[in-house]
């Protein structure tokens, strides 16, 4: 299985390297969404997700924080994430991001994050340096990450794993607290009976298909009412002034 949705059937444009992975709509697009991969790397299942954020009218780019290279045990992941790099990885997603919203003209950004790339996702979310683009819209699976949020003007969701020897009950009610302190609009949902990578079909020990479908429903419920289509009621150009 390589969607998780039904869009309308929407012509698609996509290309690789070793910095990024893009898909987006041949028309217009209506926002850019940064698909931060966990310690695998840009697997088909990042791509898979690109690929059905493009048919639904998105940019979706994934930064490729390994420059091509993939990981199938939990060592070999630990390997690469440890390797040492001349660029920071928020750097790295930074400027994947501008190129796509540079080539498509796509300025409002989102992000999606699986375990590592939700722990990058929501770093980036609470940042205010002037090169990290403002963040409407912060999806997460997998992935809390502690930290003052009162900077950030991003929405929150995240996906939760049943089990999950990464994510502690605390560390969810940590945040939880934090991001109520900061007054942003977070939801948290649950998955009964899952564990971590439940999402990842490739992942065949751990992917549950019906909370799979459901977290992805969530998702583009979420995107969509986060990040507007252009010309609808509360949509309007973001300030990337700062």
């Amino acid at each position: 299985m390589t969607a998780r949705s039904d869009p309308d059937e929407m012509a698609i444009v996509t290309s690789r390297s070793t910095d990024a992975y893009t898909a987006a709509p041949a028309g217009s697009a209506r926002a850019t969404i940064a698909v931060l991969h966990a310690w695998w790397g840009v697997t088909d299942v990042v791509t898979g997700v690109c690929d059905d954020l493009a048919a639904l009218g998105y940019v979706a780019v994934a930064p490729d924080l390994y420059a091509g290279e993939l990981a199938s045990t939990a060592e070999e992941a630990a390997v690469l994430r440890a390797r040492k790099r001349t660029t920071p990885m928020w750097r790295q997603i930074v400027a994947a991001v501008d190129e796509a919203r540079s080539t498509h003209g796509a300025d409002a950004v989102g992000q999606i994050g699986f375990s590592m790339g939700g722990h990058w996702a929501l770093w980036l979310a609470k940042q205010s340096q002037p090169e990290i683009p403002p963040i409407s819209a912060t999806t997460v699976f997998y992935a809390t990450r502690g930290g003052d949020f009162s900077a950030s003007q991003s929405a929150f969701q995240f996906h939760l794993a049943d089990t999950d020897p990464f994510v502690s009950p605390s560390s969810i009610k940590r945040q939880q607290r934090q991001l109520t302190a900061a007054d942003l609009d977070a939801e948290f949902h649950d998955y009964p009976g899952t564990g971590h990578w439940f999402f990842e079909w490739d992942r065949p020990d751990a992917h549950d298909a019906a909370a799979a479908d459901l977290s992805w429903k969530r998702t583009i419920e979420f995107l969509d009412r986060n990040l507007p289509r252009a010309g609808a009621p509360g949509s309007s150009k973001p300030d990337i002034t700062r």
